[in-house]
């Protein structure tokens, strides 16, 4: 029996017969060899999954591969499509004129297909460089469109009118068999400017130290409605000051009036040499700035002055008068006597006989 049988199992020497010492050799040497045997899977198991960890590993890179191409791939695609390089669309227009809309773009190596342009979703403009003509105008209110002088990269409304105002996008398509598209748009707002300019109403010529000041300004009728501003002494006016009002439209063609109120105490440093300036300016975008100012006498330093200059004239004017009252006795009393003298000198006594 074997050392390693014994180790196993101490009582196995009595319950198993004796066997020759060759057998029993024979036998420890098969029963060692299979327990190595037996002993040996954990360390082939080892290398089996270290193999597959070293698989596992190189999935991973190649999908890595695989999305750094694509990526590349992508990036590529993007680069060489279609590209949309400049939206020009006028934000505010005078009425009545004609308007420039521009659109243009990249092809990058593909094929055009359609330039559209719409307003509001409703498409105006089709430009399709196979169709004869290419440009087509599509009719729609307030638009009016120049084809003669529209193409893929502009259309030109005539005499825009109120209705022409809104949403205006345009829209490149490339070629099959990618189709890409791009599109941008801008607000275009017809303006109509005031008549004449805003209006100050509720002031009174003079204030004292103290008074409360409550105006509004309020300008013409316009499309869109001015935006006022107050200014007190050429500095703006602190919102707290402010009273806003809802415009008001004054007739079918939607024209608005806009009117904003100005409250505040009069405080001494308002007044600058006795006059306080109080300005009103509209304004629409770049197209039209008309302002209105009033100038306000200060009530306390006016009057003031005014009393204190009657006063004054009247005392010189007294004491002019009462030194000219005096003159005339003074001169009458030098020069009586000088004429008695003269006439008593030069007067002829008569001789006696």
């Amino acid at each position: 029996m074997c050392a390693l049988d014994v180790d196993r199992d101490p009582y196995s020497q009595h319950q198993l017969p004796h066997h020759n010492n060759k057998a029993e050799h024979h036998h420890c040497s098969h029963h060692r060899q299979l327990t190595v045997e037996q002993q040996a899977p954990p360390s082939s198991g080892t290398r089996k999954s270290s193999s597959t960890g070293c698989g596992a590993g190189r999935r991973t890179s190649n999908l890595q591969l695989w999305y750094i191409l694509h990526v590349i791939l992508v990036l590529i695609d993007i680069s060489s499509s279609l590209t949309m390089t400049e939206v020009k669309i006028p934000n505010h227009i005078m009425r009545l004129k004609s308007a420039t809309l521009g659109c243009r773009y990249a092809l990058d190596g593909e094929s055009l297909y359609s330039v559209k342009w719409y307003k509001d979703g409703h498409e105006i403009y089709r430009y399709v460089p196979r169709d004869k003509p290419p440009g087509q105008a599509f009719p729609l209110p307030g638009v009016n469109i120049d084809l003669r002088n529209s193409s893929d990269t502009q259309i030109v409304l005539r005499r825009v009118t109120l209705q022409s105002s809104g949403l205006y996008r345009c829209e490149v398509s490339g070629e099959a068999p990618a189709f890409n598209t791009v599109s941008e748009s801008e607000t275009m707002t017809v303006v109509v400017t005031p008549n004449h300019g805003p209006k100050i109403t509720g002031g009174q010529p003079r204030y004292q130290i103290g008074d409360t000041v409550r105006v509004n300004c309020t300008s013409s009728p316009s499309k869109p409605a001015c935006q006022l501003n107050w200014f007190i002494n050429g500095e703006p006016v602190q919102k707290m000051h402010l009273r806003h009002f809802d415009k008001i439209v004054v007739n079918r063609d939607g024209l608005e009036m806009s009117r904003l109120g100005l409250e505040f105490r009069v405080r001494a440093y308002h007044f600058k040499h006795g006059d306080m300036k109080l300005k009103c300016v509209a304004k629409i975008s770049s197209l039209y700035l008309q302002s209105n100012e009033e100038s306000v006498e200060s009530d306390r330093q006016q009057r003031a002055p005014a009393l204190e200059s009657r006063e004054t004239v009247a005392a010189k004017s007294s004491t002019i008068g009462a030194a000219t009252s005096k003159i005339p006795s003074q001169i009458v009393s030098v020069i009586a006597p000088l004429l008695l003298l003269l006439l008593f000198h030069n007067w002829t006594w008569p001789s006696k006989s």
